[in-house]
């Protein structure tokens, strides 16, 4: 390959592919695409099942228009080379991403807009970089704000103020409902890949803190709830909780905020474990792990907001978390690959895609 056709595979691999297969190309609930595996099966091989996907999920990138015949014979030779390790992403990094748009005290200090904030939609554009906010009254377009890439969730604050959604590129950002026509008034990136956000929301904690994990490097961060400044940046590679071999890459998955404690549940999907982070105190950060089964992937509360539910995908599981007791409630086999065990309370209610822009997800504000 030439230098560019291999900076192009690079690129189309983060976006297309990381997710499943990992940026490091080990494996997670897709199969491995290391040289070793790949070289062997030639590219013919490769590019007709890129093409056309298989039952086991592997889509089928050129049949469904999202990649070139070009394309298609591109990643099937970028994935017969050594992949290349992807840089680490330091506090020092963030913070030269790190942007005040508006600082607090320029806020508003009252609502300045009539719109019905338990109503409206946060919509993922997904390939433009977007989010739009829909009025859920009159079914109207307030505003579509710049986001990071394939914006993957839009999460409320306690306050209900504050929008926060984070792209797989790892750009969070923070949008005022308050403001006249709502827009970031603050954005941060925290890695290369990542998945989720959320914020305090125990009582007396409300919106002091956000949070928001990596899926590379594996790592999570707290921050400041008003600004997004970073404070504490924390890696999460270890040992898997099955055979207690060590993993280079848990990615973090789905974070909540607990009701209960001041504390964060911070899913690290190839490890299997879910820690239990105790955020009043970010000097010393006290954090409980509670091993249940690998590739925990996203999840969500139930009514009470006491029970999280999880699902871990390629170990077809899924598991609850007692956030109140601070310990595993159980572990319930189910059928083939859950991607999602978001109880019927949960606010993200994933979508397929549809319409020009590709819009993926909604999420109703409750």
């Amino acid at each position: 390959m030439t230098q560019a056709e291999f900076d192009l595979g690079r690129k189309i691999y983060f976006e297309r592919c990381a997710g499943c297969h990992g940026v490091l190309r080990k494996g997670a609930t897709g199969k491995a695409l290391t040289p070793d595996i790949t070289v062997g099966k030639g590219t013919d091989y490769l590019k007709v099942f890129i093409a056309y996907g298989s039952a086991a999920g592997m889509p089928n990138w050129l049949t469904s228009g999202e990649m070139s015949e070009k394309e298609v014979d591109l990643m099937a030779r970028y994935i017969q080379q050594d992949p290349p390790t992807p840089p680490e992403f330091s506090m020092a990094d963030m913070k030269n991403t790190w942007k005040i748009l508006v600082a607090p005290k320029d806020r508003p200090t009252k609502k300045e807009n009539n719109y019905n904030i338990s109503n409206i939609f946060s919509t993922t554009l997904r390939d433009s970089g977007e989010v739009a906010l829909i009025d859920g009254d009159t079914k109207k377009i307030i505003n579509i704000v710049k986001t990071g890439y394939a914006v993957h969730i839009s999460r409320m604050s306690a306050s209900g103020r504050y929008l926060f959604v984070i792209g797989r590129d790892a750009k969070v950002n923070m949008i005022d409902l308050w403001m006249a026509k709502p827009d970031n008034v603050a954005e941060i990136r925290v890695g290369l890949e990542a998945r989720s956000v959320d914020t305090s929301k125990y009582k007396g904690y409300e919106d002091k803190y956000a949070i928001a994990g990596s899926y590379w490097p594996p790592q999570y961060v707290i921050m400041d709830g008003d600004t997004l400044e970073p404070l504490k940046v924390v890696g999460t590679r270890g040992m898997t909780v099955d055979t207690q071999e060590y993993h280079p890459e848990p990615r973090v998955a789905a974070i909540v905020a607990s009701h209960y404690k001041p504390e964060f549940l911070v899913n690290v999907k190839e490890t299997g474990k879910t820690l239990l982070v105790d955020y009043s105190n970010v000097d010393a950060l006290k954090t409980t792990e509670i091993g249940s089964a690998r590739f925990l992937h996203d999840g969500g509360w139930d009514a009470s907001k006491r029970y999280f539910f999880v699902a871990a995908n390629n170990s077809n599981k899924v598991v609850a978390i007692d956030a109140k007791e601070g310990k595993l409630s159980g572990i319930i086999d189910v059928g083939k690959i859950p991607t999602r065990a978001a109880a019927r309370t949960s606010c993200t209610r994933p979508m397929g895609r549809s319409g020009p822009r590709a819009i993926w997800a909604t999420t109703a504000f409750r």
